[in-house]
């Protein structure tokens, strides 16, 4: 009878990535972020030129009457944007670091759920100002074709309200998610790494 020669296996020389490898939501999480951010840039722009093209597009229906408030940017509008900006590029740093497993990932999602949910807020309250503020300037306009639509209400109006709530909500989903996953859910780095230390 020979002697087995095969050396024993050393369990401690097997690759812990390779048995048990990291969880896939990281990447599935970063890639949403990085789209969700890249529109929030491009609703920004939007935002800065909504008013110059809508008053280009129905500033002869004006009559020589001041813009209507919605129409105009003002304070709030500008540091809601700026905010806004800051937080899509934020959220897309975010998206990347989190589809390479740094714990900046984690704290960068987390900073951008707790910032823009107040922002939204703030903005939809500035938004609803804006309304009354569209009833008060077609009381003082009442001859402006404008201001006939705004007077006579009815559906369209509701249905605009609607709109503008179901917008708001919708825009809020991601900030609400980043809340939820990364500070109740995965809030440890662990569960972006599957217990590995360093993933490359």
């Amino acid at each position: 009878m020979t002697d087995d020669l095969t050396p024993p296996i050393d369990q401690s020389d097997t690759d812990d990535f390779d048995l048990n490898p990291p969880p896939k939501w990281p990447k599935v999480v970063g890639i949403i972020s990085i789209i969700w951010g890249t529109l929030g840039l491009t609703c920004t722009g939007c935002g800065i030129g909504s008013p110059a093209i809508l008053g280009m597009m129905f500033g002869p229906m004006l009559n020589g009457a001041p813009l209507p408030p919605a129409w105009q940017l003002g304070t709030v509008d500008y540091i809601v944007t700026a905010i806004g900006g800051l937080m899509a590029v934020l959220l897309i740093i975010a998206g990347i670091q989190t589809i390479l497993r740094k714990r900046l990932g984690w704290a960068l999602h987390l900073v951008y759920g707790l910032v823009v949910v107040p922002v939204t807020i703030a903005s939809a309250l500035n938004g609803f100002a804006k309304q009354e503020g569209m009833a008060q300037w077609a009381q003082d306009n009442p001859d402006n074709p404008i201001a006939e639509g705004i007077n006579r209400g009815g559906p369209d109006q509701m249905i605009g309200l609607v709109m503008g709530v179901l917008v708001i909500l919708f825009f809020m989903l991601y900030p609400l998610f980043c809340i939820i996953w990364f500070g109740l859910v995965k809030n440890k780095h662990e569960h972006m790494t599957g217990g590995v230390e360093e993933v490359y």
